[in-house]
């Protein structure tokens, strides 16, 4: 069967050499698997999740390791790298696939070979590299259901004898909705994303090479609704309660639209119409359609000098810059309970500098690693039909008709009529910026001519400041918070806050008796590291045992803040990592049998979790768990019984636990976690995969793949909540064609989610409902493609 050569370890080498629990997918099947983004992605790599947070942001989890924020400027545990230059941000990832060589998958902490270090691994996205004095092209048009019409293209063109250039581009469209709005029969779901590379290669002799690509995406697709599936816990608690409380204050019509439109297709969606959204009421502005406006530039300058074949420098610079001014309404239902404007930049500069030696009976690596990051993010959101919203202008009604309770805490002297629209919009905004400095070392010796030891280490400084508050927006706070939300502070702190004034701050310090703008600060310093031995009997089997530690560095949320404990730093998490696996290969590698076993020792793990508030009940923050653990087994087989058939198969199994706990729950009360089990981490994963390539004649071959994965039940919050609850789901991907013998065209026909089953990756808490975010229904189409 065809070698793959990975460079997990930062060198080319075959993956069956690979000490490490690594999967690659190469460019053929990234084609036929139809793997044209992240979330594609996650349905061919067991033990990897891609779910979105209710903001929007993709949530990357791998063998159950992940960071549940919402924040835009919150980093992963898992690394995602292009070309070995790290994305640090999930939503940078937001844009199509397209035009690479390979896509590597690392599973476990990663830090003495990449300069940033993370805890559940990383993906590396190797793009396809200009070519010396070869003129080439490719342009393919895809046609599908939902409109979909799309358009991708490559040239590779050379400059003189020690130059190339290549230009490549993607474009996605679809002119219909996949989303249906279940009360109106609007749809949703259009999409709209370009993207495009250019990259510049030059080799002016064999001791030195350049290596310079500027890359990015635009997306102004609509964004997702969710599905409304149940009041939330907080809800579900007042409404049964004697006393009158936020679950008695919904909207009208929403409990029947609850019972009458329960989804069961992932067509069905709830969301607020664009007039609403768009419209002014009172001092409420409007935050306009659902829709995203994201756009990505992202450029590298690779130097490689290499004065002997013992010796290279390797400079590596980079720069990304990611804006959002996407709106997403993720109510779930159509009513005004929760839709966000987004206004957020990053930018990210990083400069990496290695040596790498190879000697006799050793490998060496040497580096150094700066990254420099400014963030800002700010919000406006509309919650005029909240039912916390409308609890509250009731409770400020009653304040306004109890002659003490106005004279004491309505001192501005509002009116029942400013209480009517008071609310609906609130804001948030935070700038933050941090520094991450880091030396490694990684390297190889050989003990034996079968036995070779490998380790490195990692030591690392991070930095991280911000400031940030809940913001009013055009004095539409004031009638509430000058009035029932003092009175709910004399309540709990016995003291009377000072009145919140027009555009100002509105994050309550206890300690200050204040509403002002936070600064939070985050200095920390880290080590990790990795020791491996492996063993070759023969050259087909390599057996591996290692111990590694990884470092996820702290985090300060960006959150709309109505108390300021919410910006309390999470710090670091640590993660030590017990592997032992086998690469065993049988008849020339026709078959090959790879498995791993693993143990994570977990400490600190970052969660983005719950404090109780009076106002609300419960308001997000970050948290550390002090102690946890997971263990599991990832395996794979390929079968290349005859030249024209490929069998893959690879599964994780995953058993993860809290070892000790006690927070809040979604509803704010406390909650003792021990035993629960991880988020977005589902106990068995597969992935199978069915490619058949057959020679017609000499002209042309006959294609076909067939690929089928499944994912056990899991939940999106800790303490198998219910509410909460992902079920198991198994998906069907397939594409059957043909194409010439030396690949120069090819027309094939398509789908994904063939049997059209309805699944969700994520469930979400709004302050007011439960909300789903369905997985795509079946896709399908046509491609064409023509080369030279």
């Amino acid at each position: 069967m065809p070698e793959i050569i990975v460079t997990a370890q930062r060198k080319s080498e075959s993956i069956y050499e690979v000490p490490l629990a690594v999967q690659a997918l190469g460019q053929d099947t990234l084609e036929d698997l139809r793997i044209d983004d992240v979330n594609a992605l996650a349905t061919a790599v067991p033990g990897l999740s891609v779910a979105p947070a209710y903001s929007g942001v993709p949530i990357f989890t791998l063998r159950g390791i992940g960071f549940n924020t919402v924040n835009i400027t919150a980093t992963s545990t898992v690394g995602i790298y292009q070309d070995e230059l790290a994305y640090p941000y999930p939503s940078m990832a937001g844009g199509p696939i397209f035009d690479l060589e390979r896509v590597e998958v690392l599973k476990g902490p990663q830090g003495t070979l990449y300069g940033r270090n993370t805890t559940a691994g990383l993906i590396d996205f190797i793009t396809a590299k200009p070519l010396l004095g070869t003129t080439s092209g490719r342009v393919q048009a895809e046609f599908g259901n939902y409109q979909t019409y799309n358009l991708e293209g490559m040239l590779n063109l050379p400059l003189g004898d020690i130059a190339a250039l290549r230009v490549s581009g993607r474009w996605e469209n679809s002119d219909k909705g996949w989303q249906v709005d279940q009360l109106r029969g609007d749809r949703l779901g259009e999409k709209d994303r370009l993207a495009g590379r250019a990259s510049l290669l030059i080799e002016p002799g064999d001791d030195f090479s350049a290596f310079l690509s500027v890359s990015g995406w635009r997306d102004r697709s609509d964004t997702q609704a969710g599905q409304a599936i149940s009041l939330n816990l907080t809800n579900r608690l007042s409404l049964a309660a004697p006393s009158f409380g936020p679950g008695d204050a919904n909207v009208p019509g929403l409990l029947d639209y609850l019972d009458t439109y329960q989804p069961n297709k992932a067509s069905q969606a709830g969301f607020n119409t664009t007039q609403q959204l768009s419209q002014t009421l009172g001092l409420a502005p409007g935050i306009g359609a659902p829709k995203a406006d994201s756009d990505f530039i992202s450029a590298q300058l690779r130097l490689t000098w290499s004065p002997n074949d013992r010796l290279s420098f390797i400079s590596i610079s980079g720069y990304n810059d990611f804006s959002r001014n996407d709106v997403v309404d993720f109510s779930g239902a159509p009513y005004e309970i929760i839709a966000t404007r987004y206004d957020a930049g990053i930018k990210s500069f990083q400069q990496e500098f290695r040596a790498e030696i190879d000697g006799d009976g050793f490998d060496l690596t040497l580096g150094g690693y700066y990254a420099h990051d400014k963030m800002h993010e700010s919000t406006v959101f509309l919650i005029g039909e909240n039912s916390s919203v409308r609890y509250l202008r009731l409770a400020t009604l009653g304040l306004m008709a109890d002659p003490v309770a106005n004279a004491i805490f309505n001192t501005s002297g509002y009116t029942p009529a400013d209480v009517v629209n008071a609310f609906r919009a609130g804001g948030g905004g935070a700038r933050s910026k941090s520094e991450t400095m880091s030396a490694f070392m990684n390297g190889e010796v050989e003990l034996t001519s079968q036995l070779t030891m490998s380790g490195g280490m990692r030591v690392g400084i991070d930095k991280t400041e911000l400031n940030g508050c809940s913001i009013d927006v055009n004095g539409n706070y004031l009638p509430i918070v000058n009035t029932a939300a003092r009175a709910i502070i004399f309540q709990t702190y016995g003291v009377i806050a000072p009145e919140v004034v027009k555009n100002g701050c509105t994050t309550y310090d206890p300690v200050t008796n204040t509403d002002h703008e936070v600064y939070s600060r985050l200095n920390e310093s880290n080590f990790s590291g990795r020791l491996a031995l492996q063993y070759e009997p023969n050259a087909d089997t390599l057996l591996f045992a290692s111990v590694a530690r990884g470092i996820k560095s702290g985090n300060i949320p960006i959150v709309p803040a109505n108390r300021a404990v919410q910006f309390t730093p999470a710090t670091q998490e640590k993660l030590t990592a017990y592997e032992i696996g086998a690469r065993l290969g049988f008849w020339g590698h026709r078959a090959q049998v790879n498995v791993t076993g693993f143990y994570y020792d977990y400490t600190d793990k970052q969660f983005s979790s719950y404090v109780p508030d009076p106002t609300f009940g419960a308001l997000q923050r970050l948290v550390n768990i002090p102690k946890s653990r997971a263990w599991g087994i990832d395996g794979e087989i390929v079968l290349q019984p005859i030249n024209e058939l490929t069998l893959t198969w690879n599964a994780t199994y995953l058993d993860t636990k809290v070892k000790n706990y006690t927070g809040a729950n979604a509803a704010g009360i406390p909650t003792d976690f021990t035993g629960a089990n991880f988020s977005f981490a589902p106990k068995f994963s597969t992935s199978g995969t069915a490619l058949v390539v057959v020679p017609v004649s000499t002209n042309f071959d006959f294609r076909a793949s067939l690929n089928a994965s499944y994912q056990s039940k899991t939940h999106s919050d800790f303490g198998e909540d219910p509410l909460f609850a992902i079920k198991d789901y198994f998906l069907l991907n397939g594409s059957i064609g043909v194409q010439s013998a030396d690949g120069n065209w090819g027309l094939s026909l398509w789908a994904r989610n063939l049997t059209n089953t309805y699944y969700w990756t994520s469930v979400v808490d709004n302050q007011n409902l439960n909300v789903r975010f369905a997985g795509m229904p079946r896709t399908y189409g046509l491609t064409l493609s023509y080369g030279f």
